[in-house]
């Protein structure tokens, strides 16, 4: 076992089946109103791939129609191989329905080929997707044994030959215009093809066919190109039906935070900010910012902070699509939880000022900071969480209450001095006036720490209070 093809029939019939399950369901052209592909509840109603749309609803008035969706189907795919990413090195996206593996690569590490196919089963073990997988010793023979119904993982080259003789020519990768041609000379399994001379297939056929024999049998390599996993995380999502609430968007999210939960553990990574954007049928596309300051990357913690912001929104119109992006990413350095709690971690700071945000906005949210300046009542201001501005390394070693009064008090009780004197200076530029006071910790007599100044008249004043 060389290669491995991993063929996936009904990928947007099985995702929907997930919606509606259940139901009877097809997928139709729209142009030229037939059938494309059918789950087993229509076929067991007796609607089969190639019907009309007429035909087929006489025959199951259940049956509910979609229209194929290639992006969306194109996305499914990408996200299967970055599940089977995560146990093998070299598979490659074979639109628009399968998945190839050099297994030959990961032999090294599962000497048993059985071992290693158990590890890529449990990867796909809780995806709702039906597949065949079948192995060769070329991508196209894996490829066309899978394609051609005989799913077999552990043949023995002679075998394995036996059961490429029998594969329909209908189902190789051969030009249709080559399939007529030998059908008319009676050739339409694969076995006969490769039994005619080289020099007589390159006289009387097409270069395509030597061509696609050469790959098959191995005297051509064509290697394909192998996947990479993105780096960044952006998703669309096609909407059955148009949502006019927007609550109701949630349901349609939680598969998106689902895949981005999977994306960011497996990068190890936790992401600040989240671009969720509305499209609409008239009015221009609404994007939402969804902001975690310590970071996320668990999908109910951010569903949370979206459901605060669909909470507060109205729609313009009904939505037919969503957008979801992922920005600014940092790594995940938390510290690890305790394994025997049986409660639930309480929220940190900053999970809390992100839940603060979304709910009442960003200029509802304000904190004490320190500014650049050593007068007193012009050193600490409060400012917005989102714009918090860079706190200077050197106000983190000057000794300043954050709560301090806008205007001075009298000092009335009776205080012990800790420490000072700090004497601080200021002149003012319109009357020309020196301003000086000369600063103390102090402590009351019930314990807390005040910050007071005296005058030059030996006049005490309490500045403000330390936490």
């Amino acid at each position: 076992m060389r290669w491995l093809y991993l063929y996936f029939p009904s990928l947007q019939l099985d995702q929907l089946a997930v919606q509606y399950p259940a139901q009877p369901m097809a997928l139709a052209c729209p142009k030229r109103h037939q059938l494309l592909g059918v789950n087993a509840l229509a076929a067991a109603a007796g609607v089969k791939v190639g019907q009309s749309v007429a035909t087929a609803v006489l025959l199951c008035r259940e049956l509910q129609l979609f229209s194929p969706e290639p992006a969306r189907v194109k996305q499914l795919l990408q996200q299967l191989a970055e599940r089977l990413y995560q146990v093998t090195a070299d598979l490659a996206l074979q639109p628009p329905d399968a998945l190839l593996i050099r297994v030959s690569s990961m032999l090294k590490l599962y000497p048993d080929p059985a071992r290693y196919w158990q590890q890529l089963q449990l990867q796909l073990a809780d995806c709702p997707y039906q597949y065949l997988a079948a192995a060769g010793q070329t991508p196209l023979a894996a490829k066309l044994l899978a394609r051609s119904g005989q799913a077999e993982l552990y043949l023995t080259p002679a075998a394995e030959q036996a059961k490429l003789a029998l594969c329909p020519l209908t189902a190789s990768d051969l030009p249709a215009a080559s399939i007529e041609q030998l059908a008319r000379l009676g050739i339409r399994q694969l076995g006969p093809l490769l039994a005619l001379p080289a020099a007589e297939l390159a006289r009387r056929f097409a270069k395509d066919v030597l061509h696609y024999l050469d790959a098959l049998t191995g005297r051509a390599v064509q290697l394909p190109q192998f996947y990479r996993p993105r780096l960044q995380f952006n998703c669309e999502l096609q909407l059955h039906y148009e949502i006019t609430e927007s609550p109701q968007l949630l349901k349609p999210l939680q598969p998106l935070l689902q895949q981005l939960q999977q994306f960011l553990r497996r990068a190890n990574l936790l992401c600040q900010r989240l671009q969720l954007t509305l499209q609409f049928r008239q009015h221009s596309p609404l994007p939402l910012q969804i902001r975690a300051r310590a970071g996320e990357a668990c999908a109910a913690n951010w569903q949370q902070l979206v459901s605060l912001h669909l909470a507060q929104l109205q729609l313009p119109e009904p939505v037919y699509a969503l957008q979801l992006a992922a920005t600014d990413y940092v790594p995940d350095q938390r510290a690890s939880c305790n394994l025997l709690a049986q409660r639930s971690q309480p929220l940190s700071k900053a999970q809390l000022l992100s839940v603060l945000v979304a709910r009442l906005g960003e200029q509802a949210v304000v904190t004490p900071v320190l500014n650049l300046s050593h007068w007193p009542g012009a050193e600490s201001s409060v400012s917005a969480v989102a714009a918090l501005p860079a706190l200077n390394a050197a106000l983190c070693y000057q000794l300043r209450p954050i709560l301090q009064l806008p205007k001075a008090l009298p000092l009335t009780e009776a205080v012990t001095l800790l420490s000072g004197a700090e004497r601080l200076e200021q002149l003012c530029w319109q009357s020309g006036t020196l301003l000086q006071r000369d600063y103390y910790l102090a402590r009351t007599e019930q314990g807390q720490r005040w910050w007071v100044y005296r005058t030059p008249q030996q006049q005490w004043y309490l500045q403000g209070w330390f936490s």
